[in-house]
């Protein structure tokens, strides 16, 4: 899309509202496992009320409360859960998420029809992503245990992280009956499958879940040639079962029911330091299945979503340079990048000047290798984080400098890992989280290791 033709479909949808974004309508993630939804990667997820769903299967999307934000956007009122698109139109920038969204193909064709529909109406959206299972062999570092099995099957056997009272990685799950948003799932996809642009699968793991083949089963009956079907894959599989699943894509595709296959795997860093942030990840493996793919399903757009965190300064360059080497024989490879957000000890903006000087330098590394091998809306929305966290945030007196301290403490012992091996240049970082701990009156936790001054400490090392 030119910049002529992005800023005439930004003006159209200012021109509703200047907080109105389609995705609140067009665009569900729903977690099976947990009850909940949201519409867009930004805001929280919110519960679906069951009473909704045992009237209106459509609840699972169209909620109450979402109607009630999607009234503030027709309103020209900011929904609070939109916060990031706020603060970067607050920013300066010209091209939020908002808009990077609401002008996607399989949103923007339905501005008309949405601006002229009551607020509190059932929409049929456009793009689903679901969340079938929580099974999953990973054991990230930011993920959570509600949407994880590799996760919770950490925090049952170490309890969870003592970090000032936060017990990250716990999540919010609780033991509930998965039936009734299974059964409304099932009665609402024939209703809304031929309205479907998108249809996205994610988890998990869901090449692990029983319930995607399923899904499989269900669109070689009721596909249709005008879906694109997505999967969200880790990658970290053998080759056999990559092969068993780019066979049963294949048949989709060749029965057209199915337009369209896209692939979605997530690495937030190179080699070992992205292993250490995903934990149970192969890079070498990764990297061979993002090929197998490419060649086993021609014309795959398979985009590699970074969640860039405080830990992916180190060598989000190196990503971006393996990158580079993939789109020289597949160009339809595409990077898609994000920020984290939870937990606050681990997003990029409570970095120090050296650790940022690295997206920046990692940024015009990106330009200059644009257009060639990376696009407009690629290094944009890297623009943008970049943008981001330049607003520094350690919280009152370093409080997320220590929590990160005592988080990479504990990780480490769970992992047997150890982070200044893996990550030598953060260690002035670490430092400045251990001066931060020693200048602070807070209490330690329980059983955690006594701290040396900084002023005590060798310059050669920590």
């Amino acid at each position: 899309m030119s910049d002529a033709e992005l800023k005439r479909k930004a003006q159209r949808i200012n021109s509703v509202s200047p907080s109105f974004c389609l995705a609140k309508w067009q665009q569900v993630t729903i977690d099976l496992v947990n009850g909940t939804n949201h519409s867009c990667h930004h805001p929280k997820r919110h519960a679906i009320p069951l009473d909704e769903i045992a009237i209106n299967p459509s609840a699972l999307h169209n909620t109450q409360y979402k109607k009630e934000q999607r009234k503030l956007m027709l309103e020209g009122k900011r929904p609070p859960e939109c916060g990031y698109c706020w603060t970067m139109e607050d920013c300066g920038s010209q091209y939020s998420d908002r808009i990077i969204k609401s002008t996607d193909p399989w949103a923007y064709p339905q501005l008309e029809k949405i601006s002229k529909m009551p607020w509190d109406a059932n929409v049929n959206p456009t793009y689903v992503e679901i969340m079938l299972d929580d099974l999953c062999n990973f054991s990230c570092m930011y993920c959570m245990s509600d949407i994880s099995t590799g996760v919770a099957q950490e925090m049952k056997k170490f309890g969870p992280y003592n970090i000032i009272h936060n017990d990250h990685r716990m999540g919010s799950k609780k033991e509930i009956d998965r039936t009734p948003y299974l059964t409304a799932f099932w009665k609402w996809l024939p209703e809304i499958i031929q309205d479907l642009e998108v249809l996205r699968i994610t988890g998990g793991e869901p090449l692990l879940s029983p319930e995607f083949d399923k899904v499989l089963k269900f669109l070689e009956t009721s596909g249709h040639e005008r879906l694109t079907f997505v999967v969200n894959s880790h990658l970290g599989h053998a080759g056999r079962r990559m092969d068993e699943f780019t066979d049963k894509i294949d048949r989709l595709l060749k029965l057209g029911k199915i337009g369209k296959f896209e692939l979605y795997t997530s690495v937030d860093g190179q080699g070992l330091q992205a292993e250490y942030m995903r934990h149970g990840l192969n890079y070498s493996t990764l990297i061979n299945n993002i090929y197998r793919v490419q060649q086993r399903l021609p014309g795959t757009e398979l985009v590699v979503m970074a969640t860039l965190n405080i830990l992916s300064l180190g060598s989000l360059q190196g990503l971006l340079e393996d990158l580079v080497e993939i789109k020289k024989f597949y160009p339809m490879v595409s990077l898609d990048v994000s920020y984290l957000r939870h937990p606050e000890y681990l997003r990029l903006n409570i970095a120090t000047p050296d650790l940022l000087e690295r997206l920046h330098h990692a940024l015009k590394w990106m330009e200059d290798n644009t257009p060639l091998y990376f696009n407009e809306h690629e290094l944009k929305k890297l623009a943008n984080i970049a943008q981001w966290s330049s607003r520094p945030d350690i919280g009152v007196e370093g409080l997320q400098l220590r929590k990160f301290f005592y988080f990479i403490e504990e990780y480490d012992r769970r992992k047997n890992r150890s982070f200044l091996e893996i990550f030598p240049e953060y260690k002035n970082f670490w430092l400045v989280c251990k001066e931060r701990i020693f200048n602070s009156a807070f209490v330690r936790p329980e059983g955690a290791a006594p701290v040396v001054p900084w002023s005590e400490l060798p310059r050669d090392g920590v």
